[in-house]
């Protein structure tokens, strides 16, 4: 038998669970690349003095989804694939752990493992990341063989995932001027100054998906912390686009992401969208929404699996 680990950021279900998620985060040093001293003490700050105006926000949301999502998924994937692989989760910041989660595997006797972090374009703050901990965890635990899949926006099954969610989306709103924004979880610039080819993944992966569609699309930047970050950001984007024409339907993709989140339901949801509505008066505006274990979604996983082993 081999071993599937699905790996995610994860999420906060209370309070003290999301303190401990800002913790981990910020110690990271994919999120934040400075030295351990450095780490330790901002995350301290960070979580202490940020986690009660974060939790408001996962109030207004009813609670991370991602958990429960990626469990459901854990669970129409293991039932497709049958008793020749055992599935798991684990998260890089909330429990179950990368390292828990393979030790999990050990105990029950299987030590071939394929690892696929849940991004489908990888960045060094995230896939990068995910890898490091899984390498921590082979220094330590010796007789594991990993397969690590590292990004997977260029496979036709996600391709068509998203461009089938578009076309429903379109359908199901009876929309008839149809105009692609992917939005896209921005990245700090001295991540790009290092390599990084997540925005590079993000410009193709959206032109990819648009051409199935065969739609006019652009490409921007949400979720921007203090800085220079990856843009364009998507409130700019938005801005441009009432200036010029009022009569476009515009469609937000979350293109990032495989599991609607606290920057799908609340940055986007709660914050962009009305924004557009409000402030720029485009009334015109929806967002195709992520389902949990979509049938598609749940054939791309199985097809990558069946490439890697």
């Amino acid at each position: 038998m081999k071993g599937i680990l699905l790996v995610n950021m994860g999420g906060a279900n209370s309070p003290k669970e999301l303190k401990v998620f800002l913790a981990r985060m910020f110690k990271d040093p994919f999120i934040l690349p400075m030295g351990k001293l450095g780490r330790t003490l901002l995350s301290f700050i960070i979580s202490n003095t940020r986690y009660k105006s974060s939790w408001k926000k996962y109030e207004l949301i009813g609670g991370s989804p991602i958990i429960e999502a990626t469990q459901t998924t854990i669970n129409v994937l293991q039932n497709v694939l049958g008793d020749a692989y055992n599935v798991k989760m684990a998260f890089s910041y909330s429990s179950p752990f990368i390292k828990e989660s393979l030790h999990a595997f050990l105990r029950e006797g299987i030590n071939d493992v394929t690892v696929i972090p849940l991004y489908p374009q990888a960045s060094i703050s995230t896939t990068t990341s995910v890898e490091a901990d899984v390498n921590a965890a082979v220094e330590e635990y010796s007789n594991l063989k990993i397969t690590f899949v590292n990004e997977f926006y260029k496979n036709d099954l996600f391709i068509n995932f998203w461009a089938n969610l578009i076309m429903k989306h379109i359908k199901d709103n009876k929309l008839t001027n149809p105009y692609l924004v992917f939005s896209a979880h921005s990245i700090p610039m001295n991540l790009v100054e290092k390599g990084d080819t997540y925005p590079k993944a993000i410009e193709e992966s959206s032109k990819l998906i648009a051409d199935k569609a065969n739609l006019k699309f652009e490409f921007a930047f949400q979720s921007r912390m203090k800085g220079k970050w990856v843009g364009p950001d998507t409130k700019d984007s938005l801005k441009k686009i009432a200036e010029s024409t009022k009569d476009l339907d515009i469609i937000l993709i979350p293109i990032s992401f495989v599991n609607e989140n606290l920057e799908t339901l609340y940055d986007l949801d709660h914050d962009i969208i009305p924004f557009a509505k409000e402030e720029l008066k485009i009334n015109k505006i929806t967002r195709v929404n992520i389902p949990v274990a979509d049938v598609q979604f749940i054939s791309l996983l199985e097809n990558i699996i069946e490439k890697t082993n």
